[in-house]
């Protein structure tokens, strides 16, 4: 074979090698392109799916911080009404230790631990009992005030019988012009202050404190205000209702009193 015919030969093998690889290019190219076009959708499927699944993970993560947000929350709340609490109690026990009745004899200090409303009486229990002196009918009181006797006694607790309890009833005076009378509950927020003879001299403001005639309560015992006076188509007595001095719903701790032996 001449030169030339070699030359020739090299040419032709040269263009159908290049010819061959342009042709395998374009069909990897167009198989390529087939293949994208019909992985699409499920890319696009794919797609969404992870994005919905990234979506609901980070709801439930906010959704796990703001309820551990919520406990904090709650227990600072929690701590806040317990410190409320304990600066309350601090300043009702000054005020027990700066109490200094005249003219009485405490027998015992104690808590409030029941109480008892229904249609016959107007109960409240107590946590101290016969052994730590308490006896019947003897006086309860508050640092602002009388708030009923001694009804039932037990070893370990005892039932008081609250002021204004209809059952209820105690000698008082009105503190300024010493008119006496007899203070009565009512089963009401109010009490009745009784036999009162209209030319007497009662007004609004006027307070009101046990006079110790009817045997069973010491004297001077701030009892409560008159609220109102009622002059009008009274033939005997005058209408007067007071306020006492003590909230029976807000008292927590009381004392227990009796008459001072001279």
């Amino acid at each position: 074979m001449s030169l030339k015919d070699r030359k020739r030969l090299i040419i032709i093998v040269t263009i159908v090698i290049l010819a061959f690889a342009i042709m395998t290019y374009q069909y990897r190219t167009q198989r390529i392109f087939h293949l994208k076009f019909l992985s699409y959708p499920f890319d696009l499927l794919n797609s969404i799916s992870t994005n919905i699944r990234h979506s609901i993970s980070k709801h439930f993560d906010v959704l796990n911080e703001n309820a551990r947000l919520k406990e904090q929350v709650n227990k600072l709340l929690i701590e806040r009404y317990t410190y409320a609490e304990i600066i309350e109690e601090n300043k009702r026990l000054h005020s027990l230790l700066d109490f200094k009745p005249s003219g009485y004899h405490v027998v015992a200090y104690a808590k409030i631990i029941g109480r008892s409303y229904d249609k016959v009486l107007n109960l409240i229990k107590l946590d101290k009992g016969s052994s730590s002196g308490i006896k019947k009918d003897m006086a309860v009181i508050t640092t602002n005030g009388l708030i009923g006797k001694i009804y039932n006694v037990h070893d370990n607790y005892s039932e008081v019988l609250l002021l204004k309890d209809n059952n209820f009833s105690l000698a008082v005076r009105i503190q300024n012009s010493r008119v006496e009378g007899i203070l009565s509950g009512t089963g009401f927020y109010y009490l009745l202050l009784n036999f009162i003879p209209p030319e007497e001299k009662v007004e609004k403001g006027d307070i009101i404190v046990s006079s110790g005639l009817d045997g069973l309560f010491p004297s001077g015992i701030p009892i409560g205000v008159v609220n109102s006076v009622n002059n009008e188509n009274v033939e005997f007595f005058k209408f007067i209702k007071v306020i006492p001095f003590q909230n029976d719903i807000k008292a927590e701790e009381v004392f227990v009193v009796t008459k001072k032996s001279y």
